[in-house]
């Protein structure tokens, strides 16, 4: 799930609009749900939003989807703000290649200069460890971000893919549609995929007396098995990925590996349809490492934004991007997640000429810790929790993620595109 870079936002603004500049957050979730024929439909808005890196900004941001393909999707966003902050980013989601089969590639490209963004106190940006135990010290820095990245996804011919009709736009989006009743065998259920990834990531923290150059070239292979029946509000089944990284780090030519897994559950709950369309508990366990960690700083290891982190959008949410790295990581989270029959938004974005079929409530906790091994019983010390409330708004098929969470060193509110999990 890369990220788009400001990770934490409190924000003042506009937070709906807000939302489309982390259309980096995943593999965005509206390229692979229902789209009406071969039509295209573009949509662009004005962005004006506050935070506290960027102060008070302006631009402009644009989606299109079905550009040449009924799956596919383009699009690009730009801003600038009162503090001389900037960024841009396009990309281009989905695209298959003719006659080429269950392979679909993605790419996007995304640029920032931030004069005055939060980081944290240390003598080694980008490689300082923080801890379980870390103190909370932050400082403003000039950060400058460059980001490239290729993605080629391969549908495996198993399960759901089988079925000679199978298209990824084809999965329910509306609480109304009926979701397929997941089994436990990859053969006969759910949707499994190999994903490629090429990335190249810089990142420059520019102090007063110095400047630090971090950045790496970053090859990913993943292994996803989604045995839901929806991309976006699974009512039951699991959701499984592991993946693996290998990166070389651009200033000192080190090579380090990444591993990652991740398995979520979803689990429906009796309906009372009087008031509620749909009602799910989801939960999910997470775990990196980094086999090739050595304490000296950037020696075989990621920089933190690439590296076994917690806090930010998803992972500790009350706690800020990047808050805790170290060689591992582990963390849990659940949520509870209600669709409400009460929707009135709908009537309103219609006159606007937009679709918004449905918001969703959620009620969150997450709790984990970073630790500087692999030891289960050490990742279940003092561990660090975080607990909150969100809205997801379904938006041109487009899932706006709003939470606000809280921990015991700040209360913080976060807009993406995508669940948590």
């Amino acid at each position: 799930m890369a990220k788009f870079y400001i990770q934490s936002v409190k924000c003042v603004g506009a937070l709906c609009w807000l939302a489309l500049s982390f259309l980096l957050a995943t593999p965005p979730a509206w390229a692979t749900q229902n789209n009406s024929g071969s039509s295209i439909r573009t949509r662009v808005v004005p962005l004006v939003f506050s935070n506290d890196n960027t102060g008070v900004a302006y631009g402009l941001g644009g989606v299109s989807l079905g550009v040449g393909q009924p799956q596919a999707a383009l699009f690009a966003l730009g801003f600038t703000s009162k503090n001389d902050s900037k960024a841009v980013t396009v990309g281009a989601v989905n695209y298959k290649l003719p006659h080429v089969k269950r392979w679909y590639f993605s790419g996007f490209f995304y640029g920032s200069d931030m004069p005055q963004y939060g980081y944290f106190v240390n003598d080694i940006p980008g490689y300082a460890i923080r801890g379980n135990d870390s103190p909370f010290e932050s400082q403003r820095t000039g950060v400058n971000t460059l980001t490239k990245r290729l993605q080629a996804r391969w549908v495996l011919p198993i399960g759901a893919a089988k079925d000679p009709g199978f298209s990824l736009t084809r999965r329910p989006i509306l609480p109304e549609q009926p979701q397929l009743s997941p089994t436990t065998d990859p053969e006969q259920s759910g949707i499994s995929s190999f994903r490629f990834e090429w990335e190249q990531q810089s990142r420059d923290f520019i102090e007063p007396s110095k400047t630090s150059a971090t950045g790496a070239d970053v090859f990913r292979t993943k292994l996803d098995w989604d045995n839901t029946g929806s991309r976006l509000i699974p009512a039951s089944g699991t959701r499984a990925r592991i993946s693996t990284s290998w990166g070389k780090n651009h200033e000192n030519n080190k090579r380090w590996r990444l591993y990652e897994a991740s398995v979520s559950g979803f689990f429906k709950l009796p309906v009372k349809s009087t008031w509620a369309k749909q009602q799910v508990v989801a939960l999910n366990l997470s775990i990196v490492d980094t086999p090739t960690w050595n304490d000296d700083a950037g020696q075989a290891r990621p920089p933190d934004y690439l590296g076994a982190r917690l806090g930010g959008l998803s992972r500790l949410r009350g706690y800020r991007a990047l808050r805790f790295f170290d060689r591992s990581a582990w963390v849990y989270r659940a949520e509870y997640r209600l669709i409400p029959q009460w929707q009135p938004l709908t009537r309103f974005a219609d006159k606007l000429g937009y679709r918004i079929p449905w918001w969703q409530f959620a009620l969150f906790a997450d709790m984990g810790r970073v630790a500087p091994s692999l030891n289960l019983a050490r990742f279940h010390e003092d561990m660090k929790t975080t607990a909150g409330a969100g809205v997801r708004i379904l938006a041109e098929g487009l899932l706006i993620r709003v939470d606000f969470a809280y921990s015991d060193e700040e209360f913080l509110s976060a807009v993406i595109i995508d669940q948590a999990f």
